[in-house]
């Protein structure tokens, strides 16, 4: 993957995002909170059956390059910026969450999962601005493989397959998110006897 000529632009709208203001009075103190608008989002942990593995998603986050970028006790590295994540998306489609969960599967990996199991919804981002996550399950096989995957509108996304009993290690390395730990975690505890 590479990315080049990444530089700060200035800008004053998204459509992805907008930026807020509140004040108001606490314990008759005056306070401000700033914060971010954001859109909802989807997650989904897949399994894949025949690979006993997950399959995650590596992405470039220019967050996360901004960031490390600044830290002084980031060791940079050709791993900078990028994460392991879960196969995910905003909710920026009027259709259903399922059906927008199973777009992203397509365009981030390249699988048109049959059957989403919902575990649950979940709020991320309290201080700096809030937004749902909605979180699914799947199970595919190479049979419903049906695209090549790799994201759209310039995103450069790998597929990450982990079996199950390596993620432990596999996860000791790699900057991702939480709700990995936490997928992980349910899928011991809801499914592991199914598919280990």
């Amino acid at each position: 993957m590479a990315f080049t000529d990444l530089q700060e632009e200035y800008f004053d709208s998204s459509i992805y995002i907008k930026p807020k203001r509140f004040s108001y009075k606490s314990n008759n103190k005056a306070c401000v909170w700033d914060f971010i608008e954001a859109k909802d989002s989807v997650s989904i942990l897949l399994y894949h059956q025949t690979f006993k593995s997950f399959i995650f998603v590596r992405q470039f986050r220019i967050p996360l390059w901004y960031h490390q970028n600044r830290d002084k006790t980031y060791k940079k590295d050709e791993n900078m910026g990028y994460t392991i994540e879960l196969c995910s998306g905003l909710v920026d489609k009027n259709i259903s969450l399922e059906q927008i969960a199973k777009e992203e599967c397509i365009e981030e990996l390249g699988y048109a999962p049959k059957i989403f199991e919902k575990i649950g919804d979940f709020y991320t981002g309290f201080g700096s601005g809030v937004s749902k996550q909605s979180f699914y399950f799947a199970v595919v096989n190479e049979n419903d493989k049906i695209a090549q995957g790799g994201g759209v509108d310039g995103e450069q996304i790998e597929a990450v397959y982990v079996k199950v009993e390596e993620f432990e290690s596999f996860i000791q390395n790699v900057i991702h998110s939480p709700l990995l730990n936490f997928s992980y975690l349910w899928f011991m505890k809801e499914k592991s006897r199914l598919f280990c």
